[in-house]
């Protein structure tokens, strides 16, 4: 029983890994991380990024953010947009090699559409948030610093929300999936103890 809580915490950690891991690496390798500590300090407050706002924003939020991170963070921000248009393939590869895994083990319990499509529609989601951010950054830039385009962010807001909540349902899912696994190998493993 303890190397399958072993197997199940792996199957669970995998894409959590990959997930914080990856924003780490994404952040750093843009320069980003090191745009919004330096402005931080500077400025004494944190605004939180776009792509990690669960319940979405709007254009005057956008704006504030955009500014607050002055020239040199905006660049690094249109780099992290950029690089991030890859990043769906590493935490969404992860995400559905565990959830497969367990969808295998528990002898498919279900059609495996309802594990294809919420991915399909994360990855879509972020990458509609990324391009939209990224062309509208380039444009609020060129307009100095002025000009968004309100139904742009509308739509990017949406896609970030979509993005956030699919996922975490996704790990709720998988957690639900691996605690069922779990339970019913420990059932059959007592059922087959007790005919024994």
């Amino acid at each position: 029983m303890a190397g399958k809580i072993v197997i199940a915490l792996l199957a669970l950690g995998f894409p959590m890994v990959v997930l914080l891991c990856g924003d780490i690496l994404l952040s750093a390798a843009s320069g980003r991380a090191a745009a919004l500590s330096q402005i931080s300090v500077g400025k004494g407050g944190d605004l939180k990024p776009l792509n990690q706002r669960w319940f979405g924003y709007g254009t005057d939020a956008v704006k504030a953010y955009w500014h607050w991170l002055e020239p040199a963070g905006q660049e690094a921000e249109k780099t992290f947009l950029a690089l991030d248009l890859l990043f769906p393939f590493f935490y969404g590869g992860a995400l559905t090699a565990s959830l497969w895994w367990v969808w295998m083990a528990l002898e498919r319990p279900f059609h495996p559409v309802w594990i294809i499509a919420p991915l399909v529609i994360i990855m879509l989601a972020d990458w509609l948030e990324n391009l939209i951010q990224l062309a509208q950054l380039r444009h609020y830039v060129s307009s100095n610093e002025q000009y968004v385009q309100g139904l742009w962010i509308q739509l990017s807001s949406y896609a970030t929300i979509i993005k956030l909540w699919f996922t975490g349902g996704l790990y709720v899912a998988l957690a639900g999936l691996l605690l069922k696994m779990l339970f019913t190998f420990s059932g059959r493993r007592l059922a087959h103890h007790a005919a024994e």
